[in-house]
C-alpha cells in the first residue's frame, strides 16, 4: 500500500486539517537539519497534522506550525539527541517519533514522554508509510506502545 491508498483508506475516520504548505514543511527540514521523508510530506500536504481512531490505535499528528514548539517544549532533542524529530502521540503518554539515528530514512518509532531516553524508543516501522499501513490493518495497538 502506498502513501496515497493509506490516506485514502484512513480518510473516513481521520479529523482533516488543511495540508500544509511545502514551504513550511522545508522550513521545518532547515530548522532541525533532517530531510523529511516523501510519503509524510505528502501526508501532511493532505492533512497537516490531524487526528483519529484507526482500528487499535489512536494517532494525533502534530501540526507542522507546532512541531519544532513542540519539539522544543518537550526537550525531545535535549533528552534523545538530534537525530529524532517528534510529529505527534497517541492521545497520551506516548510520543511518535521520526528516528534519524540509524539511517537518513527515518523509522517510524515511540517512546513515553514520561521516560525519555534513547534506549527506551521503540521502533513500530520501518517509515511512516508503513506505519500508517501497519494502523490501518489493525496490527498497531496502542496498549502495546
Amino acid at each position: 500500500m502506498n502513501i496515497f491508498q493509506c490516506i485514502s483508506s484512513l480518510a473516513p475516520s481521520w479529523h482533516v486539517r488543511t495540508g500544509a504548505s511545502e514551504s513550511v514543511l522545508r522550513g521545518i527540514e532547515s530548522k532541525v537539519g533532517l530531510a523529511l521523508p516523501a510519503d509524510y510530506k505528502e501526508f501532511m500536504k493532505w492533512s497537516d497534522g490531524g487526528e483519529g481512531k484507526i482500528k487499535s490505535v489512536y494517532l494525533s499528528m502534530w501540526p507542522s506550525i507546532q512541531i519544532l514548539e513542540l519539539n522544543d517544549s518537550y526537550k525531545i532533542n535535549s533528552y534523545l539527541g538530534g537525530e529524532v524529530l517528534a510529529i505527534g502521540s497517541d492521545g497520551g503518554p506516548i510520543c511518535f517519533l521520526l528516528d534519524y539515528r540509524f539511517s537518513k530514512e527515518p523509522r517510524f518509532s515511540c517512546v513515553n514522554f514520561g521516560d525519555l531516553d534513547p534506549e527506551e524508543i521503540k521502533e513500530i516501522a520501518p517509515s511512516f508509510e508503513a506505519a500508517i499501513e501497519l494502523a490501518i490493518l489493525g496490527k498497531i495497538v496502542g496498549d502495546d506502545l
